[in-house]
């Protein structure tokens, strides 16, 4: 009985651990112009991807200066290269032809995933495939939220100062392709009102990022986005049933030493500079310095961009000295980037 029991768990195993031609048919919705249904072996390919963004993150935060000789950007090179193998290797992957039929190689043992742009994926063990009579395999679209879209005039405007809780994407899909390339959620504890007197400890508005970004400057430390940083004051106009951040604009705020918020004066380039010749800056006493390293081969553009009238730059580093403080940036966004919601800016007294 034993030996028969043995003689079945190797046949089990060969039989399980042989690859076999899978043919099949699998089509998409067709809804598109794109029919083409890829078939990947395995959750193989997916890993890699997870693993590629994981690796990113990781040499973003041990690489001083985000330098790709880094050792940990080595790493993110070699999965990649091996991610990019597995894409054109037809063992791994393959599509549909013309026809909507397939075919791969493929163990009982092993899972296939039909994946098509906009669609559901569908996964199925190769043991469960090879029952059917026909291999047909059928996507749906994938469920779509239609991003709600306002043509009215938005009837109030929220100016405060913001502590960030959360911030996530809302899935891009087919329903929303078009004018709007991305729609960014954000919550977030109103710290301070400075005008509009939100009513809640917290807020939700929505971010529609401009399709256009500002030319990358990897010498200027400022970030771009402003969910890069924990505390901004931020603008948002509330439109029928929602909120939202108003021409993408904000400002990066921290505690002065008097107890007050300020934002530190950037350099051109950025789509919250301030321009010194049009609005004085003041010398502001921030809690914690505003300073960052640089690399010395960018003295040069560093030296350029960082006025010495405003800014300390020496022994490899820039200390922002000036800015402006909270309660006047209403009225310096009032003259341009907010110039068109002047309607709802009235009033305006500053918050002690």
């Amino acid at each position: 009985m034993k030996r028969y029991f043995l003689l079945f768990l190797l046949t089990f195993q060969m039989v399980f651990s042989q690859e076999i031609v899978v043919k099949g048919k699998a089509f998409n919705s067709g809804k598109f112009n794109d029919k083409v249904v890829y078939i990947v072996k395995n959750d193989t390919i997916n890993k890699l991807r997870k693993r590629s963004n994981s690796l990113v993150e990781d040499w973003k935060k041990k690489s001083k200066f985000a330098d790709r000789k880094d050792e940990s950007y080595q790493e993110v090179t070699k999965n990649n290269r091996i991610l990019t193998q597995l894409l054109y290797d037809k063992n791994y992957r393959t599509h549909t032809d013309s026809l909507g039929n397939f075919e791969i190689k493929a163990k009982l043992s092993d899972s296939l995933f039909f994946e098509s742009h906009w669609h559901t994926t569908k996964k199925f063990l190769v043991a469960d495939l090879i029952k059917k009579k026909k291999a047909t395999i059928k996507l749906k679209l994938e469920p779509c939220e239609v991003w709600p879209s306002h043509p009215e005039k938005p009837t109030k405007l929220y100016v405060f100062i913001g502590k960030k809780i959360k911030i996530w994407e809302s899935p891009s899909s087919y329903c929303n392709v078009g004018a709007l390339s991305s729609r960014i959620l954000s919550k977030y504890l109103v710290v301070k009102n400075i005008y509009g007197d939100f009513k809640k400890d917290t807020i939700q508005f929505t971010t529609y990022p401009p399709h256009s970004e500002v030319i990358h400057q990897n010498y200027n430390p400022f970030r771009t986005s402003f969910s890069e940083y924990d505390y901004c004051l931020l603008y948002v106009a509330q439109y029928k049933d929602e909120l939202l951040q108003a021409t993408y604009i904000f400002d990066d705020v921290y505690l002065t030493k008097e107890g007050k918020w300020a934002t530190p004066l950037k350099p051109k380039g950025l789509r919250n500079t301030i321009a010194p010749d049009l609005f004085k800056p003041e010398k502001i006493n921030f809690i914690t310095p505003i300073e960052f390293e640089y690399e010395d081969r960018f003295y040069k553009e560093i030296y350029q961009i960082f006025s010495s009238a405003y800014n300390t730059v020496s022994d490899g580093k820039i200390i922002v000295n000036y800015g402006y403080y909270v309660e006047d940036l209403l009225e310096i966004r009032k003259a341009g980037r907010l110039k068109e919601f002047d309607y709802l800016i009235t009033g305006f007294k500053k918050y002690n």
